[in-house]
């Protein structure tokens, strides 16, 4: 028996559990776009529900994983959605997540959508997956199903794609560049973690709305210039909180920016889903997506969210989902 035929086996196995983990050791000539090869070349995937039901994969931000719908500890980051009885229902399909590359002490640097798609597809046979019946992505995981989508038509059945363009806007690239910096300057300085904290407390800033800060914080000044505000407590309490390898965000952070897919080309079903006050993927760049995609349907939900209404606004996202996933394949 193969590694790979002993790992479906074991899958198989445990389907009837609340979720398997599957290690998925990719081909040894997986070669990534840049030229590199990977130095621990594994894709962790996390499967949810019963291995013979429509497959769907399911992914999020560059922060999110394979934990989609775990309810233990709240961990699952988006189990609002995804849950027996849920807008994506765990009674009705088999929903797959798995970890972004690259993996903890990864040497290789560069890393696209593409790369991902491509083990994504080498994870699928070893789950003896031939063809999804969705790909529901949000984010980066969004960009991921275009990809997907756009290098594997024959592999998937339906693509809805939340917050996520074919390509990134130079805006939102300015301020992940930004970030970046601040990280690398971090690892300089011998400070990695306060590099990271300090850029996630500017991606926070870029993930919501003006309108939200405007609505949570008074900001008011302190006795002295140097004191911080209450917006800022806020900030630096999300940065401390995150937890995530410097070397490893640089790379994540570049790859939402590396992202290209030629809309032009997608040919399969698709759901485009875009936050009106989004920042960094501007409703004017979702609409110029779908508009590129024939027979695409664009939602627009109206949010205080920002890029983060795929997280908070699952009350309205959730019921497009749905609807979706039970649509005839025209």
């Amino acid at each position: 028996m193969t590694a790979a035929q002993k790992e479906r086996t074991e899958t198989k196995a445990q389907k009837s559990q609340p979720f398997c983990d599957v290690s998925v050791f990719l081909p040894a000539d997986f070669t990534l776009d840049s030229g590199e090869t990977l130095s621990r070349p594994e894709l962790k995937v996390r499967v949810y529900g019963d291995l013979e039901n429509p497959a769907i994969v399911v992914t999020g931000g560059i922060s999110a994983g394979r934990a989609v719908a775990d309810c233990k500890d709240g961990k699952g980051w988006w189990r609002e959605i995804v849950a027996p009885g849920g807008h994506i229902d765990l009674d009705d399909y088999c929903v797959i997540g798995f970890d972004f590359l690259p993996n903890a002490g990864e040497t290789a640097r560069t890393i696209t959508t593409r790369d991902h798609a491509r083990a994504l597809a080498d994870a699928l046979d070893v789950l003896n997956i031939e063809k999804l019946h969705a790909f529901v992505g949000a984010s980066y995981g969004g960009m991921i199903g275009l990809a997907f989508a756009n290098e594997f038509p024959e592999r998937i059945e339906k693509l809805c794609a939340i917050s996520a363009p074919d390509r990134a806007h130079p805006a939102a690239t300015a301020l992940r560049g930004v970030q970046r910096r601040i990280v690398n300057f971090g690892i300089k300085a011998g400070d990695a973690k306060s590099g990271v904290a300090l850029a996630r407390q500017l991606a926070m800033v870029t993930y919501r709305t003006p309108e939200e800060f405007a609505a949570r914080f008074s900001a008011e000044p302190g006795e002295a210039a140097g004191e911080a505000y209450d917006v800022c407590e806020y900030l630096v309490a999300r940065g401390n909180a995150y937890d995530m390898d410097p070397r490893r965000y640089v790379t994540l952070s570049d790859s939402i920016d590396r992202h290209r897919v030629d809309a032009r080309k997608l040919k399969i079903k698709s759901l485009f889903i875009a936050a009106t006050s989004d920042r960094l993927a501007p409703l004017a760049d979702l609409q110029r997506l779908a508009s590129e995609v024939k027979g695409a349907r664009l939602v627009e939900i109206d949010s205080l969210y920002g890029h983060d209404a795929f997280l908070k606004e699952t009350g309205a996202i959730g019921p497009h989902i749905k609807t979706f996933l039970k649509e005839k394949k025209s």
